[in-house]
């Protein structure tokens, strides 16, 4: 297989799409993953475990606590107390990777009122190795300023290492499953879905494969939530109408 050939493959298993200035960096991480598992091309994909291990070191795993704070914030007050007020909902953070998302959705949520006891807050990644982090809910303490002072009673600090509170991982669950797969979507089962910072690593074709599924797997009047700096084109808005209350874009599920 030569290697035009594996960042199609790539391309098609992550949905990841590699610009030309973006090359080079991948082609970097192939080089370093096959000569520290003395592997060829063509054995990358012999068997599912090895797949998994190489997606795991190309794909980028980058997330953060309470990213993109004031929009969480306006999230929160049009949409997240209005849901814990009902009090039965079910959030989706997809790609979650290392699942810091999912923990900070939690925190606001308990922060906002009273929640029942169950899996309300769910992370979804194609990387097993981010997956098995945001399980263990264990970080570097180094990320405890990501973190405002008002949700630090969620946390626990020792050494070098920042604890995820048992109460706030009980609402919580992580599962494997690719964005770009039909199949890995429940139908008419969140309220809301988070996918932030992922569209700009997709060309437009896959994005149009995402967000049929997450028009799939919302409720009727489900809400997509994406950053602040992606935007839906006019094209998607059959599946996803734009609404602005407050100074930020959410999307409403349409029909």
């Amino acid at each position: 297989m030569k290697l035009d050939h594996l960042i199609e493959k790539i391309q098609q298993l992550s949905g990841n799409y590699y610009a030309e200035d973006r090359l080079q960096i991948l082609q970097k991480k192939i080089e370093n993953f096959l000569r520290k598992n003395n592997l060829s091309i063509d054995e990358i994909f012999l068997n599912e475990e090895r797949t998994s291990l190489f997606i795991d070191n190309v794909l980028v795993n980058e997330t953060s606590f309470f990213r993109h704070y004031q929009q969480l914030e306006e999230f929160r007050e049009l949409y997240l107390k209005p849901l814990v007020d009902k009090g039965e909902f079910r959030i989706l953070s997809a790609g979650c990777s290392t699942g810091k998302e999912v923990y900070t959705l939690a925190m606001m949520a308990m922060e906002t009122g009273s929640l029942p006891e169950r899996k309300l807050f769910e992370g979804m990644d194609l990387s097993r190795f981010a997956l098995s982090v945001a399980r263990k809910g264990v970080y570097s303490k180094k990320t405890l300023n990501q973190i405002p002072q008002e949700y630090r009673k969620y946390i626990s600090t020792d050494g070098e290492y920042l604890y995820i509170s048992e109460k706030i991982k009980k609402l919580t669950e992580f599962t494997w499953g690719n964005i770009l797969d039909l199949k890995a979507f429940p139908e008419n089962h969140y309220d809301v879905i988070f996918c932030r910072n992922v569209f700009i690593y997709f060309n437009p074709e896959y994005i149009n494969y995402v967000l049929y599924n997450f028009r799939k797997a919302l409720k009727k009047d489900g809400v997509l939530v994406v950053s602040p700096v992606e935007f839906l084109s006019p094209e998607n808005h059959k599946l996803f109408r734009p609404e602005k209350i407050k100074q930020y874009t959410f999307y409403r599920r349409v029909g």
